[in-house]
């Protein structure tokens, strides 16, 4: 009884995603694996992976050979929604094979190891911590609080009273919603450009509502007519399109961020064709 994989507790239900996962992505797993990851003990192992053939009998089949489970390309996920960095996560793992001097051989003597997940590093744009604690707090119970903020835009910094509601990410950098009491009016306010903010004072109830949080907008972008008829096919492949019109919902006050992202190719210095184009 101590043996069998009840679906029903959380870690047994971990173990199987775990199995999942890794057949999908390095395509085979065995009992060792478990016995490893998990420290449990071989008969456990042995039943959690009986327990999955069960739930998804088209998934892997038991290669005598190697002594263990792998998937062909029947398999398809029953307790999951695969993403891609679980896959980048086993490429990244210590590993035998490839061709030395392309990618290297992390297990051969006389050839480094090369990284084969690469991301550009962007600037980090960051709040102070304890800064964006008491902005946190201040929204929990509707507070105001006062900070020291410097302005790229109108190029001042200078003290103010805000009552942050929510926050945004657009990307880049974390954004506050807050009320200005300066201006009498909903604003996003930049958390890294906060030099100091104060403990958070007075609870503000009788505050207008922020139309512009609350409504829901729906942007759409047609893929750009002056492209190729092979490149629209190809922006239709890498958006998951089967026309030529992709719609994106998106809260008004966190518009221009995404349209800003959308649309800063010609920035890159690469001269790349704009995708979209804005819909009527």
């Amino acid at each position: 009884m101590g043996n069998e994989t009840n679906l029903e507790n959380w870690a047994a239900r971990e173990r199987l995603r775990w199995v999942e996962v890794t057949l999908w992505w390095r395509g085979w797993v065995g009992r060792s694996d478990l016995r490893a990851l998990f420290g449990i003990s071989a008969a456990q192992a042995s039943s959690d992976l009986q327990r999955y053939a069960e739930l998804n009998p088209s998934a892997m089949s038991y290669q005598t050979s190697r002594k263990r489970y792998e998937s062909g390309p029947r398999m398809r996920c029953v307790l999951h929604e695969p993403q891609l960095g679980e896959g980048l996560g086993f490429l990244e793992e210590d590993w035998d094979g490839g061709t030395p001097g392309v990618f290297g051989n992390a297990k051969s003597e006389g050839h480094p190891t090369v990284e084969r997940v690469a991301t550009p590093e962007l600037p980090r744009r960051r709040a102070k911590p304890a800064i964006a604690r008491r902005m946190v707090l201040a929204a929990i119970e509707g507070r105001e609080v006062k900070v020291n903020y410097y302005s790229v835009a109108s190029g001042t910094a200078r003290k103010r009273s805000l009552v942050p509601r929510g926050f945004g990410w657009d990307g880049h950098r974390w954004h506050t919603r807050a009320w200005c009491c300066e201006n009498e009016e909903w604003r996003d306010f930049v958390l890294g450009r906060i030099e100091s903010a104060e403990w958070p004072g007075e609870v503000r109830e009788e505050l207008p509502k922020d139309e512009a949080w609350c409504r829901i907008e729906v942007i759409q972008l047609v893929i750009n007519p002056k492209l190729k008829k092979e490149s629209r096919e190809a922006l239709r492949l890498d958006y998951g399109l089967t026309g030529e019109v992709l719609e994106l919902r998106v809260r008004a006050a966190m518009k221009p961020y995404l349209l800003a992202g959308l649309f800063l190719d010609e920035e890159s210095g690469r001269n790349l064709p704009r995708h979209f184009v804005l819909g009527e």
